[in-house]
């Protein structure tokens, strides 16, 4: 769920009906035109940022996991990260990289803090085909049966969900579990 805006306002209340669910947290983008309101910039200072964090988890009072919307200039920032991590623990939320970016500082941040690095394997909706997603959940399946585990991140886009209808007898072939039993 995206925090709260003009174009999101429900997110909280939805988000809050169910029992396991993460906030999609607007970062700073290299090259990105349609920026959300509420984007972190790599360049905010520590304050800016735990506010951000602490205004989520009043949003979103039973938020364990955020995960990063963009985020690629955001994420090869170590100062950023480092900012962000901080504010992150002081709420008790743990962040699971979209890896928006080859050059993420995350695994290097989370390291210094204690935290396991946690990382998508599969983006299954950049391109928004059912095709093309169908293709991605073929090889989230592929790496969860190579490696046990297999972390795919998506969007409840139209095409995303009918791909997933479509998709059933393939998803059973590996146990599909949320984000807080693989940690």
């Amino acid at each position: 769920f995206l925090p709260p805006s003009s174009i999101h306002p429900l997110s909280a209340q939805l988000a809050n009906k169910e029992k396991i669910y993460m906030v999609h947290l607007p970062l700073e983008a290299t090259n990105f035109s349609a920026a959300e309101s509420s984007t972190l910039k790599a360049s905010d200072s520590q304050k800016v940022i735990s506010d951000k964090i602490r205004q989520i988890k009043k949003d979103f009072p039973h938020v364990k996991y955020i995960n990063n919307h963009t985020g690629s200039k955001f994420t090869s920032s170590e100062i950023a990260m480092n900012r962000l991590v901080y504010a992150l623990k002081q709420n008790d939320i743990r962040f699971i990289d979209s890896r928006t970016t080859a050059k993420t500082k995350a695994p290097m941040v989370m390291k210094s803090y204690g935290y396991p690095y946690i990382a998508r394997d599969v983006f299954l909706d950049h391109v928004g085909e059912i095709s093309e997603i169908k293709k991605e959940l073929k090889r989230a399946v592929a790496l969860a049966k190579r490696h046990g585990t297999a972390i795919a991140i998506g969007h409840p886009h139209k095409a995303t969900l009918q791909a997933l209808r479509e998709s059933k007898a393939l998803l059973q072939e590996v146990e599909l579990v949320k984000i807080n039993e693989l940690l």
